[in-house]
């Protein structure tokens, strides 16, 4: 076994032994066809057995590239030439709406997740098993901090974290997409790259969705400047950043407790500012996510509402027809023609 194998299976069972997972649990592991997932595979089929786990496997088609459903069904077979029998692709769509708000690849993100999550739960999965790994992590940060005027941009992706009652492991936060190629390589594993990756070569950069600039023309560049490792360095950031992230909210989640967030809603004034400013940002943050609509900019919202606290006073329209006004040391958010 190689050293990268060798990492690669020890996180992975480290990983699944510190998941919150019932005995005999099914795994559910999305797989693209693609170097990370492939070798997640490899060393999940080793970890799962010796744990009492069980595992099986999904590839989500979106049907929005030419041949993509014979890519989906070939990565399933290869994941039942692996050891995992209980391997299939899945076809899903993207929602126009999504697409035409947020663009194709956040489109493609949230119905590959839906497809996921219907798959785990037809099949009494208990967990999804993603295949991101230290090199995703740091692109991930890079590319939300630019999105996103918000602190929780820098905390990256947790490699355990649970959702709707399902919890999502990500062993490889650990891996950089070097070890991944060389674990596939000396397994004699062949892979699927994804065009809109780019790693073909030959074709315009600036066709290529964020996160694919972000891996070919930013990261090799900060690689250059820093000396190397900038990677890992910001991969680290991210999950210290996320251990001070979660102790904050946690803390202004403490700060709300108690408050009934039905319309409508009246707050004292004084109770958010009295508060120190992260807290009193991550406070307005909470308040507003229980009104806005799911698709609302919320981090824009935010420093709204926070320029309204500053002034003492003000009023803002928020989605889903509400308002929020702040007069008379009351915060009141109601109904528009209330």
């Amino acid at each position: 076994m190689s050293k990268e194998m060798k990492k690669a299976v020890g996180a992975v069972k480290a990983c699944f032994k510190n998941a919150p997972l019932p005995e005999g649990s099914l795994l559910l592991l999305a797989c693209s066809g693609g170097r990370d997932s492939l070798a997640l595979a490899l060393a999940s089929r080793i970890c799962a057995r010796g744990l009492g786990l069980r595992l099986a496997a999904a590839v989500v088609d979106h049907g929005i590239q030419e041949g993509s459903g014979k890519v989906a069904k070939e990565a399933a077979r290869k994941l039942r030439a692996i050891g995992i029998p209980d391997s299939r692709a899945v076809k899903t769509s993207l929602d126009p709406e999504e697409t035409k708000l947020n663009g194709v690849e956040a489109a493609a993100r949230e119905a590959r997740y839906e497809a996921l999550k219907k798959e785990a739960r037809r099949l009494g999965a208990s967990a999804l098993v993603l295949a991101h790994t230290r090199t995703d992590q740091a692109e991930s940060v890079l590319l939300d901090a630019c999105k996103t005027p918000s602190s929780s941009s820098w905390k990256g992706m947790g490699e355990i974290s649970k959702s709707g009652g399902l919890l999502y492991l990500r062993p490889f936060l650990s891996l950089s997409r070097e070890e991944t190629t060389r674990i596939c390589l000396e397994e004699g594993i062949r892979w699927w790259d994804d065009p809109t990756n780019g790693e073909g070569g030959g074709k315009d950069l600036s066709l290529l969705p964020r996160r694919s600039r972000i891996r070919l023309e930013v990261m090799p560049k900060l690689e250059e400047i820093s000396g190397g490792g900038a990677e890992a360095h910001l991969a680290s950031f991210a999950s210290m950043h996320r251990e001070d992230e979660e102790f904050l909210n946690a803390l202004a989640l403490e700060s709300m407790e108690g408050i009934d967030f039905s319309l409508p809603f009246s707050l004292p004034l004084q109770r958010l500012a009295s508060l120190p400013l992260p807290l009193r940002r991550r406070c307005c943050r909470i308040i507003l996510k229980n009104f806005l609509d799911k698709r609302a900019a919320v981090e824009k919202q935010v420093e709204i509402f926070m320029g309204i606290l500053e002034k003492g006073g003000g009023e803002m329209d928020l989605s889903s027809g509400l308002r929020l006004c702040a007069k008379k040391k009351r915060l009141i958010i109601k109904l528009c023609n209330n």
